[in-house]
């Protein structure tokens, strides 16, 4: 199991987003004590007569603030005593889709908010499509605001029913429902009393045991974003590492060309390393010359190479066709 995940909170304007992941990162004691304090002096101007708004420690531009939206993605980086998390909290506003789009090609797991007032909208299947063209196959439903509907199971079948639907028409991988109230913490962190009919996990214990490396691609293999010439003594291929390890000594094939050479030196940030793995950026040193520019592939056991045509499905991010 990964220690590690790497998730995108979504959905539409007002669903609650920043306050559900300001009220986990609260709840779970995962700020620092200074953050706590203007968390608490924040509050007392804001719209919510005194009562924490977890929305403001989410909400970092001064004019997000202001005008009470969350425009840029912001990432939040934090541990439990189970994983690792890194979430993107992307905006719901129609005009900043894009920025969405961008938090979504990170994640391995989107978090859904559906206002339970309001159930699924155009801009809740929006964003689920947008998350599974990104690659992403595990997706938390989270109905928020379930204070609002006096905690109704029934309005959360209805819900239910709308979620499976949108499951159906997007092939969507693997999917959980969980109802919450993001401003008075039901189900986040903590089981909801208010909810007995519910049995099922809060979303802080489900993302803690949520297992997302079911999707398994064999060898190791590396699209390279750019080539390194600090002197002319030394050229390394950067990228990401998509599948796979890779060590120094192992022989690697550059694709298209089908060159081979072998592993000269690993280098992880800024040090040296004997070895790297999936979800890693390196900078990959071969022992020869080898016809590699940015675009080409490194790969070792993958069977990846070079195809006369795709097919893909184009996200457009326009009203104009």
């Amino acid at each position: 199991m990964n220690d590690l995940l790497k998730f995108i909170t979504c959905g539409s304007v007002d669903d609650g987003k920043s306050t559900l992941i300001g009220h986990l990162l609260y709840d779970a004691k995962l700020i620092y004590a200074d953050q706590e304090e203007a968390l608490l002096l924040d509050s007392k101007v804001g719209s919510r007569g005194g009562a924490i708004d977890y929305s403001l420690l989410l909400d970092g531009l001064l004019a997000e603030r202001e005008q009470g939206i969350t425009i840029d993605v912001a990432y939040r980086y934090f541990t439990t005593d189970n994983r690792s998390f890194i979430c993107a909290d992307t905006p719901g506003h129609e005009e900043y889709t894009r920025n969405m789009a961008c938090g979504a090609s990170f994640a391995d797991l989107a978090v859904i908010l559906v206002d339970a007032t309001q159930g699924v909208l155009t801009q809740t299947r929006r964003h689920a499509r947008i998350c599974a063209l990104m690659g992403i196959r595990y997706f938390v439903f989270a109905i928020n605001k379930m204070d609002l509907v006096d905690y109704s199971e029934a309005r959360f079948k209805e819900i239910q029913a709308q979620i499976e639907a949108l499951q159906q028409e997007l092939h969507l991988h693997d999917v959980k429902l969980i109802p919450v109230s993001a401003t008075e913490g039901d189900n986040v962190t903590k089981k909801s009393s208010a909810m007995a009919w519910y049995d099922g996990p809060t979303l802080l214990d489900y993302l803690e045991q949520v297992d997302v490396s079911a999707v398994h691609e064999e060898g190791f293999y590396m699209p390279v974003q750019r080539v390194c010439r600090p002197n002319h003594e030394f050229r390394g291929f950067q990228g990401q590492i998509e599948s796979g390890s890779i060590a120094v000594g192992d022989t690697i094939t550059s694709q298209p060309s089908g060159e081979q050479a072998e592993v000269k030196k690993i280098l992880v940030a800024d040090h040296e390393a004997e070895s790297a793995f999936k979800g890693q950026p390196v900078t990959i040193q071969l022992n020869r010359e080898v016809d590699v520019s940015r675009g080409c592939v490194l790969e070792k056991g993958s069977h990846v190479r070079q195809a006369a045509n795709f097919k893909a499905e184009i996200l457009w991010m326009d009203d104009v066709p």
